[in-house]
């Protein structure tokens, strides 16, 4: 085997390398992505009706211990808005606004990866097209239009196109991945909203009648 071959595979071997850790790293965040959001997620329905119930009720200390029972996004960003509860709508809105960002960060963590990964994939993959096909033209080149070896200029070329395959193995899977991840998040943020709204309303009109 000749110098030249020796790197030629050396950078193929470096290119499957990467690919192949791009692979493993894609389906680690997406698994660890898919536990985080399995252990947010709460029954929000039987949430709220437990909120509404205690917060009529003016058991607040009641309600913040239910949060703390069901832990999750939803009820650690309710818990903040509940903690603000004698104080004015905009200052529990406030509360709920800064829990909920930190909230939805951790959410979001690492998931940007995926997008990253379904993005550089690809072009890794297409690094070892065009080292393929200059190997291939290389090859040409050295041996002559007589005795040009079919056999590896058609390895350099199947490295080529594998390389590129290999890139868009990684980079499909990732993207779908990533907007599955995304679809979740939306979910996740819009019943914050409503429910955030929903204990904001409940909190000023108990807070009103109070005062009346």
């Amino acid at each position: 085997m000749d110098i030249s071959a020796f790197y030629t595979i050396t950078n193929w071997n470096i290119i499957f390398i990467i690919i192949v850790g791009c692979s493993l790293l894609s389906f680690t965040v997406f698994i660890e992505r898919l536990i985080q959001l399995r252990k947010s997620e709460i029954n929000t329905n039987e949430f709220i009706i437990n909120m509404r119930k205690t917060i009529m009720e003016g058991n607040i200390v009641e309600a913040i211990g239910i949060c703390e029972a069901m832990k999750g996004t939803i009820a650690n960003i309710i818990k903040a808005g509940l903690i603000k509860h004698n104080r004015s709508k905009e200052q529990i809105e406030n509360a709920m606004e800064i829990s909920g960002l930190i909230e939805i960060a951790a959410l979001e963590k690492n998931a940007k990866l995926l997008s990253i990964i379904a993005y550089i994939a690809p072009l890794i993959g297409l690094l070892g097209t065009v080292l393929g096909f200059i190997q291939a033209f290389s090859e040409m080149r050295m041996s002559g239009l007589v005795d040009i070896s079919a056999t590896r200029i058609g390895e350099a070329m199947e490295y080529a196109l594998v390389t590129t395959a290999a890139g868009l193995a990684v980079a499909i899977p990732s993207i779908i991945a990533y907007n599955y991840l995304v679809s979740r998040i939306e979910g996740f943020i819009l019943e914050i909203q409503t429910t955030s709204s929903e204990i904001i309303d409940l909190l000023t009109d108990r807070e009103e009648k109070f005062h009346y």
